[in-house]
């Protein structure tokens, strides 16, 4: 197939492409063991029903592990206790303690040092299992959204009188481009933060006919939690866009896979779910959105604000 795009095997004599010195090792595979969310993450695709409903479960109560027993997530997940010690031993684990034990060291979740040492040679710098591995987070993420919350969504953000947009670290840019396609069917969308500012005068005057969508994915700053919390009290909506495992709790939480091939986490398909979403808020806006659209365009009619296609 002509249009189907194809990579080069390597030859023996040939390395993955890397920024890193050849058979130079900064970080020892054995120093870090794999994360139970990479373990999960790599096994999934071969876990039978049951075990994928109980790694699921983990995943989503990957914080909280410790206030759990495996018969309670067993139960959780509708298998029985042999199927859970099946699947804790798929994913190298001794017994549920020692799965639960390495949950709680797990504060390095999410850093490209931790990475290092766990991702193979093979994928460091491959790009087919980069493309391979964005393509499974979009499959996943499609197919782990239900269509009545995603709905939920969309009706949060067109009733909403003011929207607030909220992400930091890499969160930053996506709540950014989250916050430029939302502008084109509502006028009120803030984003926060503001360079350099607090967000305590943002949040002041905030509502219950307000909404905050808030990107959450990992490593996330301790204050998301709080600005969530904060933001329910004053009886503002919430929707929370997060990976599988986060504790936050929002009024319509909506995960998306972001596992990374390499050192960094991949925001591939939080970005195309984005681009979805603020597509359906458009959508359900109807005229009104439709009018918007059309003042927009005129607007950048008026001031030139783009080339013109012979002009690039």
């Amino acid at each position: 197939n002509e249009t189907t795009p194809r990579f080069r095997r390597q030859s023996k004599s040939e390395t993955s492409f890397s920024l890193l010195p050849v058979d130079e090792t900064y970080v020892s595979s054995s120093a870090m063991k794999p994360s139970l969310d990479s373990r999960i993450q790599n096994a999934y695709d071969r876990l039978p029903a049951g075990e994928k409903r109980l790694a699921d479960i983990l995943l989503e109560s990957i914080g909280e592990l410790a206030a759990y027993s495996a018969t309670e997530l067993a139960g959780r997940a509708g298998v029985s206790k042999a199927t859970a010690a099946r699947l804790f031993r798929r994913l190298g684990y001794a017994d549920f303690i020692e799965l639960r034990q390495q949950a709680r060291e797990g504060i390095t979740w999410g850093s490209p040092l931790q990475a290092l040492g766990e991702k193979s040679s093979k994928t460091k710098g491959n790009l087919g299992a980069h493309l391979a591995q964005d393509i499974k987070n979009l499959t996943r993420t499609i197919e782990g959204l239900r269509s009545d919350t995603v709905g939920d969504a969309i009706r949060l953000l067109t009733g909403a009188r003011r929207i607030v947009v909220v992400g930091f670290r890499n969160n930053y840019a996506l709540a950014h481009y989250a916050r430029g396609l939302l502008v084109h069917a509502k006028p009120d969308v803030l984003l926060l933060p503001v360079g350099g500012l607090t967000v305590a005068e943002d949040m002041a005057g905030l509502t219950e006919r307000d909404v905050m969508l808030a990107l959450g994915f990992r490593r996330r700053l301790p204050v998301l939690s709080r600005l969530l919390r904060t933001a329910r009290k004053a009886g503002v909506r919430t929707i929370l866009l997060t990976e599988p495992g986060t504790r936050d709790t929002a009024d319509v939480v909506l995960r998306c896979q972001s596992t990374g091939a390499s050192l960094f986490d991949s925001y591939v398909a939080p970005l195309s779910f984005l681009n979805y979403l603020c597509g359906g808020v458009v959508l359900a806006m109807g005229s009104k959105g439709r009018t918007r659209l059309a003042a927009i365009e005129a607007l950048h009619n008026d001031l030139g604000d783009f080339a013109a296609a012979d002009g690039i």
